[in-house]
């Protein structure tokens, strides 16, 4: 594990959470400081209950009325640790970046428990279920190519596309890790502003001169903006759910999305599986493919 990543931040991540043993020391240190939060302040209590007891048969005691006013302070103190430690993070200098290593640690940890995809390391060969640098990883053998079928006749990619579509998966990929915020607008260019699925697949395909409606809604019914895909999936393709949408990477049923709050902007190995919403078709946009 390399904590000097703390200094050293991940170019594709905007963060310094590209390295597995760091995102689990700060996820179980977030995790200690949580369990602090719920469990300290209930053992003081008790305890302080047994001394304010004490205190009423013994009203003179000086020791029970100092003890008692630290264990009340020590409550206090251990119910907003976790709200402190985030408050001073925040006036970090953001050249070091903790701040929000702290936060893409919790969310990167998350996607590491809930997600099945399996990604090789192009340096060490080593497997990993969560894509964290595009340009370091590739996915697992058992998922580069799957050709899943489906009603409409939609087939897992090959790694074709226009060289366009190329370029816009790989300035979709570059925002990875990303934080999400709902009804968040991003015009696609550089500073990255928090946005939600629908806005970051019209915020990818802005930097790229072509326009798309802000929400799912709009870009599903506006059918002069693309055709429905019935064959293989190619770089830069858009998949259409009830409710959510994502950019499909060509390699597969690879998909890079604005995944929700816990997650941020992800690549899922599979679209058919990585949500709970109905598919309802893969699109080309104009002037991509």
């Amino acid at each position: 594990m390399s904590l000097i990543q703390i200094l050293d931040c991940s170019e594709a991540l905007g963060t310094c959470c590209s390295d597995y043993g760091l995102v689990a020391v700060l996820d179980s240190t977030r995790k200690f400081l949580d369990l602090l939060q719920l469990i300290a302040p209930i053992v003081l209590i008790v305890m302080g209950c047994f001394e304010l007891i004490k205190l009423v048969n013994n009203p003179e005691d000086k020791k029970l009325k100092k003890s008692l006013i630290n264990k009340f302070l020590a409550t206090v103190l251990c119910f907003f640790v976790p709200v402190i430690v985030d408050a001073m993070l925040g006036f970090m200098p953001e050249t070091f970046s903790v701040s929000a290593c702290w936060k893409q640690a919790q969310i990167s940890a998350e996607l590491i428990r809930s997600m099945k995809n399996t990604y090789i390391s192009d340096k060490d060969k080593t497997e990993s279920p969560i894509l964290l640098n595009p340009d370091d990883y590739e996915p697992g053998n058992d998922r580069k190519k799957p050709t899943v079928g489906s009603s409409n006749g939609v087939l897992g990619g090959n790694g074709s596309g226009s060289a366009r579509g190329q370029e816009i998966v790989k300035y979709a990929k570059s925002f990875v890790g990303q934080p999400y915020k709902y009804g968040g607008n991003w015009n696609g260019e550089l500073p990255y502003s928090p946005t939600d699925c629908s806005g970051f697949v019209q915020g990818v395909f802005a930097h790229f001169g072509i326009s798309l409606g802000r929400d799912t809604v709009s870009q599903w019914n506006d059918k002069s903006k693309y055709s429905t895909v019935n064959g293989e999936i190619r770089a830069g393709d858009v998949v259409m759910y009830n409710g959510h949408v994502g950019i499909l990477t060509g390699n597969g049923n690879e998909m890079v999305h604005a995944k929700g709050t816990k997650w941020g902007v992800v690549v899922d190995s599979d679209y058919k599986s990585c949500s709970s919403k109905t598919v309802l078709e893969v699109m080309r946009i104009n002037g991509v493919n």
